[in-house]
């Protein structure tokens, strides 16, 4: 006997950086030496700071529920930040909601200002996750692709021309995963001129804020007056603290959708774990070293990297401003045996043992994401590899 499944998980894809892991995790077990570069994960340890306020928790006994919103003091921390670092004005302790994860904060907010049908806008290139959330929410995702001709932004027009009555949020990623490209605050400014005159939600997504390469500030969207009460702004530990396991995200709402978003988490995972929060506590107040210190890491790989996809031919790429990707152009590679990037990676991880995201997880086909959370060794062979397979399907055209 069979039943009929739910329509808006069995329409969703699986996470693509997941399955890839996966298979990549699986070669490793059979000893096959591959390398993976398709995980958003930092390869640093989590600051000694937030380990030892874990294990004091532990040894104190902090084991028990917590408040469903998150503790009181992690919350009045994460608002401090939000109203420095971000010049949230508008932040307090109430209007902050500790998640299970930056991914849960986002899962919050649509459960909480989705009704069946609404449509939201998001930029392509994205990350993998969005559109799958949006429709596991009831909602409809709308993409505006934004290519490397314009940098991967969308511009005020496209942003225009999309934007409808059933528009109910607009998610915005910057710095961006996959591309790593950021918006400037002038170009923030332009998009705001339109947003002010549509009456719907921005989430913000800035989990990648503090891994930036100085060539472009960092700039809030929830920062901006004439958006007032409309945007969510999304953040973490998982990036820039190296916390990923951990599992602590912060969301910032409007007080009305923060309640809401607090319903959903009470009935499904209740709060982050208690020993988590303390850890994200201990690192939010005292590791702002430890973050500078795996920053100036990236920017070593960020420089090495670039040199390297130098060296090969027929691709072509942005430098990115923030985060630890680079999203390759590699069109004029493609042929009609290897006719998509997806059958370019499946090549590079059967062949060439070296797993890398396709773009076609983040809307746009033609391009790969390689992730340079990974020590030096370990991106001079990947990127060895990487020039072996573009070099040998070039051969075959």
């Amino acid at each position: 006997m069979s039943f009929e499944l739910s329509n808006r998980v069995t329409s969703s894809i699986e996470s693509q950086t997941l399955i890839i892991s996966n298979r990549a995790k699986a070669m490793k077990q059979r000893g096959i030496d591959v390398i993976s570069l398709s995980m958003g994960e930092p390869d640093f340890n989590t600051p000694e700071c937030a380990k030892r306020a874990a294990i004091e928790a532990i040894e104190n006994n902090f084991t028990h529920y917590t408040d469903s919103n998150g503790i009181y003091e992690l919350r009045a921390a994460v608002s401090e930040k939000f109203r420095r670092e971000n010049n949230i004005s508008t932040s307090t302790p109430e209007t902050v909601l500790i998640t299970t994860g930056a991914k849960q904060a986002i899962m919050n907010v649509l459960g909480a200002i989705l009704n069946e049908g609404d449509e939201v806008i998001i930029p392509s290139p994205y990350w993998v996750s969005y559109p799958a959330m949006v429709t596991m929410s009831g909602g409809i995702p709308v993409i505006i692709n934004a290519g490397f001709e314009q940098g991967f932004k969308i511009s005020p027009q496209q942003l225009s021309e999309t934007l409808t009555p059933k528009t109910k949020c607009v998610i915005l990623n910057s710095p961006n995963n996959p591309s790593g490209v950021m918006y400037t605050r002038e170009e923030l400014v332009e998009l705001v001129k339109i947003l002010e005159n549509y009456q719907c939600y921005i989430l913000s997504d800035e989990i990648y804020e503090k891994i930036i390469y100085g060539d472009i500030e960092h700039c809030s969207i929830g920062s901006f007056p004439q958006l007032a009460g409309r945007v969510l702004t999304v953040n973490g530990v998982s990036k820039a603290y190296a916390m990923t396991g951990w599992r602590v995200g912060f969301l910032q709402a409007p007080i009305e959708v923060m309640i809401q978003a607090s319903k959903v988490q009470g009935q499904t995972t209740s709060h982050p774990s208690s020993i988590a929060q303390i850890a994200s506590l201990s690192a939010v107040l005292d590791a702002a070293e430890d973050v500078e210190k795996m920053r100036l890491s990236f920017v070593r790989r960020r420089e090495l990297i670039c040199s390297l996809l130098d060296e090969i031919p027929s691709i072509r790429y942005i430098k990115p401003n923030g985060a630890f990707y680079v999203f390759i152009d590699i069109s004029a590679v493609l042929n009609q045996e290897i006719n998509s990037s997806s059958a370019f990676c499946e090549l590079l991880l059967e062949k060439y043992h070296l797993a890398l995201v396709p773009g076609e997880a983040f809307g746009i086909n033609g391009f790969v994401r390689i992730s340079f959370a990974a020590g030096e060794d370990i991106l001079y062979k990947a990127l060895d590899r990487f020039k072996k397979g573009i070099i040998d399907t070039l051969g075959t055209k």
